[in-house]
């Protein structure tokens, strides 16, 4: 199981996929949004309790996170470095393997090109992935976080191993029935 997050100071995505064989299956996605009224410490705390649930609830093997990438401010990136900390924090806590993608790298994974608007990121994650409704920019792109790393991480690895052991399983059944 692969969680993929997408940080935000104000809205942090997530989206959990499956490995089957060398399928990517959506198994669900959804936010963690703290009330905007809260002091950014509490923000901070709801993100790592939100998190920690959702990781002692789905046991992912890999995390998947977005690195922090931001136009806006010095402030903005500085509040998103600390919830970027504590995402990595409460994954490494959960004892799953932390993998770090660019904005461009996910961009690149799912629509092919660097520099994709987020509603291009939207469009193709729901086409890539059965079972994907209407949902949240921020739950799309913690989908194309994990997306990304399926196809780019140990994960695509293990997928394209199984496949292939159970190809040549199939195989060796069919040569086996056949020599009979």
């Amino acid at each position: 199981m692969i969680l993929g997050i997408d940080p935000g100071s104000r809205v942090t995505g997530y989206g959990l996929l499956r490995m089957d064989g060398s399928r990517v299956l959506y198994e669900r996605s959804g936010v963690i949004a703290p009330r905007a009224t809260l002091p950014f410490s509490d923000r901070l705390i709801a993100v790592y309790d939100g998190l920690a649930a959702l990781l002692e609830e789905a046991r992912p093997d890999e995390v998947a996170v977005e690195s922090a990438f931001v136009r806006k401010s010095p402030q903005a990136a500085l509040q998103i470095g600390h919830v970027r900390g504590v995402i990595l924090l409460v994954a490494r806590q959960s004892g799953a393997t932390i993998h770090e993608y660019t904005a461009t790298e996910v961009k690149m994974a799912v629509v092919r090109q660097g520099a994709a608007a987020k509603q291009q990121v939207g469009f193709m994650v729901r086409r890539l992935l059965a079972g994907v409704g209407a949902i949240r920019e921020d739950e799309a792109d913690a989908l194309a976080v994990a997306l990304c790393h399926a196809n780019r991480g140990p994960s695509r690895l293990h997928g394209m191993v199984a496949a292939l052991s159970s190809r040549r399983r199939v195989a060796a059944a069919w040569k086996g029935l056949l020599s009979r």
